[in-house]
Parts: C-alpha cells; sequence; structure tokens
C-alpha cells in the first residue's frame, strides 16, 4: 500500500475529493494536510500547492520521494500540473465585458509569482495581463503578502483590508476571486458596507463553492481533471517510469452562472435591454430581431451597438452563450444531445452537432468521450 501526502495551503474540496477517490481505486493511503506541511512525514509519494521549496524540504528524504506540484517549476523529483490561468484569465476578461463591466478587481493572498514557481500559478497575475493588453485596469488586494506562505493572517487584518479596498473601488464592480474558500470573508465585508450583489459588485470566482452565502458564478472544469492527471502522473512516478519535464497544463470548461453576476452594466440602454434578453432567452428558438424588438431599435441599429460596445455581433453573442452552456451540459450531465439541444437553444439534435462542429472541428459526442476519457487516463484534450 502506497503512503501519499496531500498537503493544501488552500484546499478546494472538489479536487480533495476526487484525489482521495482516484487513490483508494490505486489502494493508496492518502494523508491530507492543510495549511503546513507536516515535519518529518516520509511516504512513497506527494501531492501538494505549497510554493515554497523550503518548507517541502522538511519532509524526510524529500528529494527522493515522488512530488506532484501545482505550483513549483518541475525538477528531479518534481512534475508540475498548473491550471491554464490564461484561459482562465480571458474567459473572465469576455464574460465581464460582454455584461459591460469597465471596472476590474481581484483579490489575493499574495502574489504567487516567484522565481522557483511555474509561471501559470496565478490566475490574477494572468487576468490583470490579459486586461492590460485590451487597455483596462485591475485593482488587486493583496492581505497577506509579506507573511509566510504557512503563516495564518490575523482575521481582523484582512476583514480591515478588504473592506479599505472595497470603499476605494469605483461601482459597478466586476470581482473576481481565485479560490472559493475567500468568498465568505469577501460576502461578508461586502454585506457590512451594505454593497448590493450583483447590482453594485458582480462576483465570479474560480472555483465552485457549495458552501458561499450567495450562488456565485465559476469557472468549471479544472479540479477533477486536475486530480486525475495528478495521479496518473504519480502513480508512474512511484512505479520507477521516467515522465517528461514539461508542466501539464489543465484548462477550464465553461463558465456556470449564477446569482452573483446577474447584473449588466451597460449605460446604453437598449444594449442592455438587449443582451438581457438574449441572456435570459438563449435557450429557446430566437431571433436578433426579436433581440432587436425587445430593445426597441432596428436591426442595424442594435449590429451597430453591438460593434461599439462589444465589438462583435449580436448572434456572435447569441452564439457565445449558447456553446457555453452546451459544454457545460457535456461535462456534467449525460442528457442525450436532443435534449442539451432544447437547453441551448437549437430545433435538433443535429443542427446543434452541425454547429458545435463547425465552431470546434468536432462533433458534441467526439468532444464528451475524449473529456471522458481524458478524466480517466489523465490524457489532454483542448478546444481549438
Amino acid at each position: 500500500m502506497k503512503q501519499v501526502l496531500c498537503a493544501f495551503l488552500d484546499p478546494n474540496e472538489i479536487l480533495c475529493r476526487e484525489l482521495f477517490r482516484l487513490g483508494r481505486e490505486r489502494n493508496w493511503l492518502i494523508e491530507f494536510s492543510n495549511g503546513r506541511i507536516p515535519p518529518r512525514w516520509s511516504g512513497d509519494g506527494i501531492i501538494t500547492n505549497f510554493p515554497d521549496l523550503n518548507e517541502l524540504s522538511t519532509i524526510q528524504n524529500f528529494p527522493g520521494t515522488p512530488c506532484i506540484s501545482f505550483a513549483l517549476l518541475p525538477r528531479d523529483n518534481i512534475r508540475s500540473i498548473v491550471g491554464d490561468t490564461w484561459r482562465v484569465a480571458e474567459m473572465t476578461a469576455e464574460y465581464f465585458l460582454n455584461k459591460g463591466f469597465r471596472n476590474f478587481a481581484a483579490i489575493e493572498a499574495r502574489n504567487w509569482n516567484r522565481p522557483d514557481c511555474v509561471p501559470e500559478i496565478d490566475p490574477v497575475f494572468s487576468l490583470k495581463q490579459v486586461l492590460e493588453e485590451r487597455g483596462i485596469a485591475l485593482a488587486v488586494c493583496y492581505w497577506q503578502e509579506n507573511m509566510p506562505s504557512n503563516a495564518l493572517a490575523d482575521y481582523g487584518v484582512i476583514m480591515d483590508s478588504l473592506a479599505e479596498f472595497f470603499s476605494s473601488q469605483p461601482r459597478p464592480l466586476a470581482l473576481f476571486v481565485p479560490s472559493g474558500r475567500y468568498l465568505t470573508a469577501t460576502y461578508r465585508v461586502l454585506s457590512q458596507l451594505k454593497v448590493r450583489i450583483p447590482e453594485e459588485v458582480a462576483v465570479l470566482c474560480n472555483t465552485d463553492s457549495p458552501y458561499a452565502k450567495i450562488p456565485t458564478s465559476c469557472i468549471y472544469g479544472e479540479p477533477r481533471e486536475t486530480a486525475c492527471r495528478a495521479v496518473e502522473l504519480l502513480d508512474r512516478m512511484m512505479a520507477g517510469e521516467t515522465v517528461p519535464m514539461e508542466p501539464v497544463r489543465v484548462a477550464p470548461a465553461a463558465i456556470d452562472s449564477r446569482y452573483s453576476t446577474d447584473n449588466l452594466a451597460f449605460q446604453n440602454p437598449k444594449l442592455a435591454a438587449a443582451i438581457r434578453y438574449l441572456s435570459f432567452n438563449f435557450s429557446n428558438c430566437i431571433s436578433i430581431e426579436a433581440a432587436a424588438e425587445a430593445a426597441g431599435c432596428s436591426h442595424a441599429m442594435l449590429v451597430r451597438l453591438f460593434q461599439q460596445h462589444l465589438h462583435k455581433t449580436p448572434l456572435c453573442f447569441l452564439q457565445e452563450l449558447r456553446f457555453n452552456r452546451i459544454l457545460y451540459l457535456l461535462d456534467t450531465t449525460d442528457l442525450p444531445l436532443q435534449r442539451i439541444a432544447e437547453e441551448s437553444g437549437y430545433s435538433s439534435a443535429m443542427s446543434l452537432s452541425l454547429a458545435f462542429r463547425r465552431k470546434y472541428g468536432f462533433f458534441p459526442g467526439e468532444y464528451r468521450r475524449s473529456r471522458r476519457q481524458q478524466q480517466e487516463r489523465a490524457e489532454p484534450f483542448e478546444l481549438s
């Protein structure tokens, strides 16, 4: 029986549950450690997101123990699995810009980019870069910047830092939260400041959290795949197999929209009305003419408004809504294609399949099978 340590600074519930399930299938004895590395621990393998090599070196015979890291660069006994934070950043930026937001903010314990870490470790840093390319600034609150990574910040200090930060931000504000474990403090501070969600601050989280006070929109697809690929890679390393040094990147699938982002920040009332109509009715067989009628303008004027504010056509916007829903349903359910077509605005499974193939180069059934095989065997699969 292999003994495996799973040590996390910020444990993700879905990730930990999948690691436990997959490890049990391999007859592993898994020990979880939250917030600290147990000194002089010894075993057969390690899965961790600690970004400090010095802390990991307290493990007995660490250089000789295979380690899967979600933070550190590959070296000797370490192999890396990281989220595709650039894709996360692009999805986040596009999602909020499509809702008319121009004020962006994010919160994080610290800036995780450092020489020993893979560049893609920090989604906040990636979002900052993506927004800067579009001429938009990202305000960031780091509340634990000058503390050791295993130290616990004073809760009062965290609350004061967040309160000061949120009070200084313009509204309406698009807020990106990189981890579900930050949501409780975030919503508590916003409630104390009497900030309305989502009217004044719209919140999107990089991970799902079933314990959030408010149903929170999240980016779906990484934790389960990350767990599958981590277990598969560690299993090979513990068996003595030589595995490539190149970091393994895990791409997100889709955004699950919930109450926390149910707001539009457009000042043009006609554009806002059209987007609200499309967002609430995309699962029906609707037309752009119907959206223009709901907005009280002509089809040509609506096209001009979309091009001016979103740099895309209304039809392109509608298709993005539908494909995001399709990807989410393919990833999270076993619904037949006909049912998915009905829930995403297509008249039949055939019309959905043809549209999907035109966009991605393969059929939805192929995508679903590949994603399931990927989760079972930890093989990469990416949308073009």
